[in-house]
């Protein structure tokens, strides 16, 4: 594997926790200042933006990293996934003119900071990008692309893998 194709799969990984990384924040910052509405807008975008990201991670990329991080490891990032969705799908669900106390409006706070550090800490799989062989890093890379193409949401996400089941 060359370089420029390590690049590739690198870059196109790092260009998409950027874009994670800033939707994130927008949305914590609103949910920071009891802006639900913006918040919702937040999350919608959030929802249309990650779910390629997302869908390579759980389905590509957490399983090649599964024997050199381990099951508990990839385990914890799939459970930092879930917290992420529940916070979404939450935030689409809320109806302008809705209230929500502040026990809830924390409980938003402490799942979208759950997601930020899981941001942050996916920093560090690209060490772990580069252990793996050179044919399985262009494999990566290719269906990291094909799920761009496919651009599902985030909340598709499940309904899309029982699908395939079936």
């Amino acid at each position: 594997m060359t370089k420029e194709q390590f690049s590739e799969l690198f870059e196109a990984f790092k260009e998409d926790h950027a874009i994670l990384g800033r939707r994130l924040h927008e949305l914590s910052t609103n949910l920071r200042i009891g802006d639900l509405v913006a918040a919702k807008i937040c999350a919608d975008r959030l929802d249309r933006e990650a779910g390629a990201h997302i869908g390579f991670e759980e389905r590509c990329f957490y399983p090649a990293l599964r024997p050199l991080l381990g099951d508990a490891e990839v385990e914890r990032l799939l459970g930092e996934h879930r917290h992420g969705l529940r916070l979404v799908e939450e935030l689409l669900k809320f109806r302008e003119g809705a209230t929500q106390d502040e026990a809830q409006r924390q409980r938003l706070i402490r799942q979208s900071e759950i997601l930020e550090s899981h941001i942050v800490e996916c920093g560090e799989l690209f060490g772990a990008m580069g252990r793996l062989p050179p044919e399985q890093q262009r494999a990566l890379y290719r269906e990291l692309l094909e799920l761009r193409s496919r651009a599902p949401r985030w909340t598709d996400l499940e309904s899309e893998t029982k699908k395939g089941d079936a």
